[in-house]
């Protein structure tokens, strides 16, 4: 795809083709180009030893990948959630950006993401970090382990262990051990790391076109609220 790529969208670069005129240039629906682009960019592909089979290929291939990232304007918040569904966050050597523009301006990135149901039909998407947290909680359990509490323990047993232990460990000890009981039983995140939105407080949800960078293909999305505030995502 790389060679395929640099020779194709060579072509483009140097014909001057913005994004607009370059996908109208492409049949989404056949992953074919034009007649007199696809005979220009065949013989490009010729001359660099490509069959006619491979040269095809190639184009149906550039134009299945233009296609992919395409695809602007405004989408629904199902779209946001598939989009956001296919990432492969673990293998990306980029984060999800949010940044926000208001009297406070911030911007974080984040690796995880979190979609719940709730009770009221609402959905909750939240943000976060997930290797802060399962980090956390590793250090956590192994602190609370070596006072005998290990994570088979409920809830009311844990709080009965340490109400019978209190009274014999320093304040150091005590102080170690209610850190550690704090991170499984309440959430923990550093600074701004985490973000939650509520399906019911969104306006509308917009999007840009995917960049044609092969090994990026990120997308800018604008959240707008039913109170005029924006949240500006990336990924």
């Amino acid at each position: 795809m790389n060679k395929d790529y640099g020779i194709i969208m060579g072509y483009f670069n140097r014909k001057n083709f913005d994004r607009e005129r370059l996908e109208k240039s492409c049949d989404f629906d056949n992953l074919t180009m034009t007649k007199d682009i696809t005979k220009d960019i065949t013989k490009l592909l010729a001359d660099e030893g490509y069959k006619k089979s491979e040269s095809q290929s190639a184009i149906r291939q550039f134009v299945r990948f233009v296609k992919s990232r395409s695809g602007s304007g405004e989408i629904t918040w199902e779209g946001l959630i598939k989009d956001l569904k296919n990432l492969d966050l673990a293998e990306s050597k980029f984060s999800i950006r949010a940044q926000n523009f208001g009297k406070a301006y911030w911007e974080v990135f984040f690796d995880h993401f979190n979609i719940e149901e709730c009770e009221d039909e609402n959905v909750k998407l939240t943000f976060d970090h997930e290797y802060y947290y399962e980090t956390e909680n590793e250090r956590a359990w192994e602190v609370l382990d070596k006072y005998g509490i290990d994570g088979d323990v409920p809830m009311e047993k844990i709080l009965s262990i340490i109400s019978d232990k209190w009274s014999d460990l320093s304040d150091e000890e005590k102080d170690e051990l209610i850190s550690a009981f704090s991170v499984p039983t309440t959430t923990h995140y550093v600074d701004k790391s985490r973000m939650v939105i509520l399906k019911e407080d969104i306006e509308k949800i917009s999007r840009t076109d995917a960049d044609l960078v092969p090994q990026m293909g990120l997308r800018n999305y604008t959240i707008t609220f039913t109170n005029g505030e924006n949240v500006y995502l990336r990924f």
